[in-house]
Formats: structure tokens, sequence, C-alpha cells
């Protein structure tokens, strides 16, 4: 066997163990039973480390690094926190006026990442938020690890920062899932709820494909062309064909995720929080008007997601979207505009 071929085995069977285990309750709940206490560790230590800093003035890395993104996402993006509002520990980008729309992205991408021409026409309507979630955009340096009810609390500050008691929240594919659970823990925030590409919590969910997994976890050679890439492994989540047929689209994407990377912490970390994401019978308690949007061609979650959770959602609306794939919408941004202002 050569050494390719031997490779090439372990990767389909790394695949096919991670497909296999995703819909495995017990090892979710233990997951995010470890992400908790890793998380109460951290702080313990955060907290030493802040005393020293006290008495020495001796500032650590972690804390400068985390100091220069504040400052750093502050002046570039002049997000302002209402008055007497706590600032989040995530950074979000905001433009234009009228209802809150709250878009939230999927894995490893941040609030940079979705097509302007989309964003531009969402604006004429809507006071457009969009999160840098943990582990990406200028919340690299946010508290981890976390869990996906971690990132739906996130999501809440935001919303409360900017003074905005209810919002349409949008998520995709990993923001779907915080989308669900933002639904779930604070059903007041969420006036309606639009969930793209995603997937009904551990054991609900339809395994996805154990190569396609591998494909997101991806690493750039040294050297290599970034942004080929990023069109890349990116272009492999749509339809087949599309990256092909609109390389201007692709392209658009990899400037976008190039302009601030995410780093593989962060990517490993959103993982980690879906991999511990369970107990679909709480999908009950969702009270916002609901429709839930997937493409037949999605490598990554496989449509038949979307068909479960709009039965478990009391009174979703399940709306199939032929020949799409996972980056819906860069695919097939005006269906889901024609959704939103339905």
């Amino acid at each position: 066997m050569t050494g390719n071929s031997s490779e090439s085995t372990v990767r389909s069977r790394v695949g096919q163990l991670l497909s296999a285990t995703s819909t495995n309750e017990p090892l979710a709940v233990a997951t995010e039973w470890g992400i908790r206490n890793e998380a109460l560790m951290r702080r313990a230590i955060d907290l030493q480390l802040r005393f020293g800093t006290a008495i020495t003035g001796i500032e650590t890395t972690a804390a400068r690094r985390r100091r220069r993104e504040l400052n750093d996402a502050a002046r570039l993006h002049h997000v302002a926190v209402q008055p007497g509002k706590t600032r989040p520990v995530v950074n979000w980008h905001e433009r234009s006026a009228g209802p809150a729309l709250l878009l939230l992205n999927g894995l490893a991408a941040s609030g940079l990442v979705w097509p302007d021409r989309w964003l531009r026409r969402l604006e004429q309507r809507y006071r457009v938020i969009r999160v840098d979630n943990r582990g990406s955009g200028w919340s690299r340096s946010a508290p981890h690890p976390f869990t996906i009810g971690d990132l739906a609390e996130d999501a809440r500050n935001v919303l409360q920062a900017c003074g905005i008691e209810r919002a349409t929240v949008l998520g995709l594919s990993l923001g779907g899932m915080i989308a669900q659970e933002l639904a779930i823990r604070h059903p007041q925030a969420v006036q309606r709820l639009i969930l793209v590409a995603t997937r009904p919590p551990t054991p609900a969910q339809v395994p996805s494909d154990g190569d396609a997994l591998l494909a997101l976890a991806r690493t750039p050679q040294g050297g290599g062309d970034l942004r080929a890439f990023f069109i890349s492994m990116w272009g492999d989540l749509a339809a087949p064909g599309f990256a092909a047929d609109h390389p201007d689209v692709m392209a658009e994407l990899a400037d976008q995720i190039t302009r601030r990377i995410p780093p593989r912490s962060g990517l490993l970390n959103q993982a980690r929080a879906a991999c511990s994401w369970h107990s679909p019978t709480r999908l009950r308690a969702i009270t916002a008007p609901t429709t839930v949007v997937h493409g037949d061609r999605d490598p990554l979650i496989p449509v038949g997601n979307g068909m479960r959770l709009a039965r478990l959602i009391p009174n979703a609306t399940y709306v199939e979207l032929p020949q799409v794939g996972h980056l819906v919408p860069h695919e097939a941004g005006d269906a889901l505009l024609r959704l939103l202002e339905s």
C-alpha cells in the first residue's frame, strides 16, 4: 500500500468515526461538562493573573492581545454601546437603521463574511447587526472554551448593548444553532427566526459526511496562496459547479476571510461547542415564527436536518432550495431576501 493510499484510508476512517459519534448524546453531554469545567479553571487562573498584574504592573501576553483586539475593534468599527449598558465580550458590526436584523454566521466565519451586495440590500430595510462569534473576527481573544449557550448569551448581550429589545434573527450553519439556543433562552428577544443550512441538537441531527467534516478542518500549506486555499475549501461546500460558475462570488468570500483569518484554536473551540450541543426536545419552547431554509445539495449539513428542524420546532415553515449547497446567502441570496421581506 502506498503512502498516499494509506493516508487516504486513515482519513476515511477518521471521517467515519466523526460522523458516527456526532449523534451520541452522552458524548455531547460529557463534552459540555468538560468545556464548563475547563472554563471555570481558566477563569480562576485569569483572576490570579489579574491580581498579579495589579500588584506588579506586568501585563500577560494574552491580556495585551485582548486589550489590543478590543481597541482595534472599537477604532475600526465604531460600535456604540448604549449608555448604562455593559460591553459584550464579542465584537459586532452595525450599520443602517430600521427594524433590527441579527446575523449569526457559521464555523470560523466572522461578521465580515457575508455577500456585500446582499448586505447592502438588507441595509435598505434593516438595522443589520453582524456578530463576530468567539474565536473569529475581532473576537478571537474572547474567553474560551465556550458552549453554544455561551454564544447565544453573547448574541443577546450584543442586542442589549445596542438597546434592542427584539430582533429578527438569521443564523447560518453554526449560527443557526446559536439562533435556536437564543430563541429557547430569550424568547422575548426573538421576533422572527430564520434558520439556514443548520441542524437540530444532538442526537436529532442527520450526521454530516465524514469527508466533508475533515475538508472543513483543512489547514493551508506554508507559503501557499491563502486566497486560493479558501476558495477551494469553501467552494467544496457549495453545490456542484457553483464555485466554477461564480468566481467573483468566491473571490469576494476569500477576500473577506483573509481580512481577519481565524486562528485554528478558534475553529476548534467553535467545533467543540457544536459537538457539545444537545437536547432537541428543548426546541418545543421556541415561540418565534420560524422559517427553516435548506439547500438540497448541502454537502456539509445534509438536507434532512432542515426537514427535522421544521418538525421539531412548533409551527415552523420549511423551505427547500433546489440546486443549492451550504453557502445559501452566496448561492441563493435573492431567495433569502424574499423570505425576509415576506
